[in-house]
């Protein structure tokens, strides 16, 4: 696992606790025990909720610049030239290895393949594509 997957993966854990604890205290808040509490802790838990939804959003943010960060090999045919290139002087997309070089492109991050999937113009079945994070180099 790369560094930028593991940061990833401490964003997600992080954004799963919090989100729980958003939760819980929002049980409490619908619960017949808040209205019990004094009008300044009510307010006080109002505040927190805020806070914790701002934290969430920002969360989000970073884990979705994280995502971005991480590249994948698109690999279309079971074979070692079924990788979808882009090669960036002609424009055009094609299939050969998954080598990166300074005229082919191989290694795409999440969002660039998102975008590849809303091409009308490739035909791809995208239930049968292979997406794989491309391994750090040592």
């Amino acid at each position: 696992m790369t560094n930028k997957e593991i940061n990833a993966e401490k964003l997600n854990v992080e954004l799963f606790e919090l989100e729980n604890k958003m939760k819980k205290l929002q049980e409490f808040v619908d619960s017949d025990d808040f209205l019990s509490i004094s009008t300044i802790n009510q307010m006080l838990l109002a505040n927190q909720m805020v806070g914790m939804a701002m934290y969430r959003d920002s969360l989000n943010k970073r884990l979705r610049l994280a995502m971005n960060k991480i590249k994948y090999t698109v690999q279309v045919l079971p074979n070692n030239k079924g990788y979808i290139n882009f090669e960036a002087d002609e424009q055009r997309y094609t299939l050969d290895t998954d080598d990166e070089s300074e005229h082919f492109q191989t290694h795409f991050t999440q969002s660039e393949i998102n975008e590849f999937k809303k091409r009308k113009d490739l035909a791809i079945d995208w239930d049968r594509v292979i997406i794989e994070p491309v391994k750090a180099e040592n």
